[in-house]
């Protein structure tokens, strides 16, 4: 199959603003081409073996999103205030219904929104996030990102701090976030990012703290990779990745030719590459 195979759609000018998310931006740092496929040339997954998640079939793996989907749900209808007992007969669902429930939340500001989505500028694109919760009183907010990553061991606070994930919905908060701060835009030191592991009772929480300087190099980072996508017009534009480890979990491996790229996860499953994948940050 040639790589000509992978072009459905053309380029289109660049008249029309970028709106990107943490998804796209994360797909583009990760590889180029992938990002390519996936936003611009519209192509369809042709490898549904191959699945990000350990272990698991595609349809385990359609499984366990679905859960995921399903847990965020009645997250967030716990926090609008709707007083339903989710029924349910799966395990692995009750027992995170369970561990939420028990949660301790005391240390979140008081005012708690949960599924709230914020735009910001970013050079001549938007950047586009969905928060799980948002946090906030003035002068303090926190974003608080719900997770189900399976694994032997939790992500740690230096792996989810340097995600894109992390990087962009805090630039996000502190860029946009005046609504929420009775009309001034947060410092960057007054927000925070804490992600609560569903499977990892032991460690629960992992909170992400911010600076002016990270802000900074958020901003420089974020917009370096705008004006990397914004500059590409063709499929050579947008380059394979050179780490054929990223190409492990990817979907669109067959179309570049690295068949000898494992699609089923082995016991060296990598939880930091397969983190974008993960069930929490499904939009729905």
């Amino acid at each position: 199959m040639s790589n000509s195979l992978c072009i459905i759609i053309p380029r289109v000018n660049n008249a029309a603003p970028l709106r990107l998310s943490q998804h796209s931006l994360g797909d583009f740092a990760d590889c180029p081409r992938r990002y390519y496929l996936r936003y611009i040339a519209q192509q369809a997954w042709p490898l549904v073996e191959a699945s990000p998640t350990g272990g698991l079939t595609a349809l385990q793996y359609r499984e366990y999103l679905r859960k995921g989907a399903l847990l965020h749900r009645w997250i967030e209808r716990h926090w609008l205030g709707i007083d339903e007992t989710p029924q349910t007969d799966d395990p692995e669902l009750q027992t995170w219904w369970a561990r939420f429930l028990s949660a301790d939340f005391s240390h979140l500001p008081a005012t708690r929104t949960p599924e709230l989505e914020l735009t910001a500028p970013l050079g001549e694109a938007s950047l586009y996030a969905r928060f799980d919760l948002l946090a906030y009183q003035p002068g303090q907010a926190v974003i608080v990102d719900w997770k189900t990553l399976r694994g032997e061991t939790a992500p740690s606070y230096q792996m989810l701090k340097r995600r894109i994930q992390t990087r962009a919905y805090l630039y996000v908060l502190a860029t946009a976030g005046a609504p929420f701060n009775e009309g001034h835009p947060f410092e960057p030191e007054q927000c925070a990012m804490r992600y609560w592991l569903a499977n990892f009772p032991d460690r629960a929480w992992v909170e992400i703290t911010y600076s002016r300087a990270e802000y900074e190099a958020d901003k420089a980072m974020l917009s370096g990779l705008v004006d990397e996508i914004s500059r590409g017009q063709t499929i050579e534009d947008f380059p394979k990745t050179s780490d054929e480890r990223k190409c492990r979990y990817c979907e669109y491996r067959t179309l570049c030719h690295r068949l000898g790229a494992p699609g089923a996860i082995t016991p060296e499953f990598d939880p930091e590459a397969a983190l974008d994948g993960e069930v929490g940050e499904l939009e729905y």
